[in-house]
């Protein structure tokens, strides 16, 4: 087992404890501190026979069992959420009991299902203890972007060696620059991770009457940093969540993202060879092409099992047995696919069709119902969260970014954001009706 791992999760589970042993206050609040202040490590696994654990699965099972206090809170939830997670949950057990052969992997994934689940149910209640917390949660997401940006300041200083991942990705070294992932392990997740938490620095909390100068220059280091990840599926989706702000949003974000996008530009355009994004070794074409062919097995193995899918987390597995032309060779040795170079087909391939809908539905559905309130209340703050979902929902059609912990996280943590900041905006509107 490595020994970085094995004293990254000590000083992390000690560190924890410590918050929860000096915490005189609230200790959800602390948990939920803990997890995203320490997002770059939560990812970090440890492993003994076929039990896998990351150190953010760990904290959340001790919390939960001896540290947790349920809050009170009178904001009732939709029961359509519910159905929806009850038959996303059924269809998981159903494909994982029907699957040809499982292995540690769809374990591990069952483990960080149960763990997100009991995550959220604590963020839930906190955001709706609490309007002013949605702040707080914001704010500690841009200090998980300004960690990454000091990670990839020490990638620059001593190369990619520097990172937490036992083996470099593939896609490091491809093309002509070094494509950057800061704590990620692939460029192309960090790139998604920028692109969304850039829309944040332009959510200003209710004590101060403007957004400082110190988010508009952070804004900036952002949309350059993404430049080095090369991640072009990122980078549209980025174009998409503006094109969201310039139609729907306030003409003070349209004049600043305008700005940041030009100066963006005008850096690109005068360093362009600096820039893993403007040099990448494959066109656009060649990229599609050897994505298309992967593409089209995924969809044939969805066809084979159409209704609840191959198992959560097995893709790996039965390509190993049926399609053992999907793989990388890493190190000299053989790596088989884990995802078929798309989110979506990854997931409709595990899932099956109901399975997908389910996830798809508890996401959209809440977005629908944001945006048909906007039209009446304006809630700025709202459309940057779903501009940010919006990158990720473009970035996500060639990169199964939720294969990462932490991406799952952030996700998870937007979509709740805006269902409780949509709750508390409907009873503004019964309080003034």
């Amino acid at each position: 087992m490595n020994k970085l791992y094995l004293i990254l999760t000590f000083l992390s589970i000690a560190t924890f404890f410590f918050i929860m042993f000096f915490t005189e206050k609230d200790k959800n609040r602390a948990y939920l501190k803990f997890i995203l202040i320490g997002f770059p490590f939560m990812a970090i696994t440890i492993s003994y026979n076929d039990f896998a654990f990351a150190i953010f699965d760990i904290v959340t099972f001790i919390f939960i069992l001896f540290l947790y206090k349920r809050k009170m809170f009178n904001i009732k939830t939709e029961g359509v959420y519910t159905i929806l997670f009850i038959i996303l949950t059924i269809t998981i057990l159903i494909g994982l009991f029907f699957a040809e052969s499982l292995t540690s992997e769809s374990l591990r994934v069952s483990i960080q299902y149960v763990s997100i689940v009991i995550f959220a149910k604590i963020l839930i209640e906190e955001c709706y203890a609490d309007r002013t917390y949605f702040f707080t949660i914001i704010n500690y997401l841009k200090i998980a972007l300004i960690t990454s940006l000091l990670f990839l300041v020490c990638q620059f200083i001593f190369g990619t060696g520097f990172t937490f991942d036992k083996t470099t990705n593939i896609n490091v070294l491809s093309g002509t620059n070094i494509r950057y992932p800061s704590y990620f392990q692939d460029p192309q997740k960090y790139a998604q991770f920028l692109s969304a938490v850039s829309f944040l620095f332009l959510i200003k909390d209710p004590f101060s009457k403007k957004l400082s100068v110190f988010n508009y220059f952070l804004l900036i280091l952002t949309l350059v940093a993404l430049l080095y990840t090369g991640g072009r599926a990122a980078l549209g989706g980025l174009f998409l969540g503006i094109s969201i702000i310039l139609l729907f949003g306030r003409s003070q974000y349209k004049l600043v993202l305008t700005t940041c996008v030009v100066v963006m530009a005008f850096i690109a355009f005068n360093f362009s060879s600096n820039f893993a994004m403007l040099n990448r070794g494959a066109t656009l074409t060649d990229a599609y092409d050897f994505r298309y062919s992967i593409w089209q097995d995924a969809y044939k193995i969805f066809q084979s099992h159409p209704l609840f899918g191959i198992g959560m987390g097995n893709y790996a597995n039965y390509v190993y047995v049926h399609n053992p032309d999907q793989f990388w060779v890493i190190d000299h040795e053989i790596t088989y696919f884990d995802h078929p170079e798309s989110g979506y087909l990854k997931l409709l391939t595990e899932f099956g069709i109901v399975g997908f809908i389910a996830l798809f539905s508890l996401l959209l559905l809440t977005i629908y119902k944001v945006l048909k309130q906007y039209t009446s209340q304006r809630d700025n703050d709202l459309l940057l969260l779903i501009a940010a979902l919006g990158t990720w929902f473009v970035g996500f059609y060639t990169v199964y970014s939720l294969g990462d912990l932490r991406i799952r996280l952030l996700i998870l943590v937007f979509s709740l954001l805006l269902f409780t900041r949509y709750k508390w905006n409907l009873i503004d509107a019964k309080e003034q009706a």
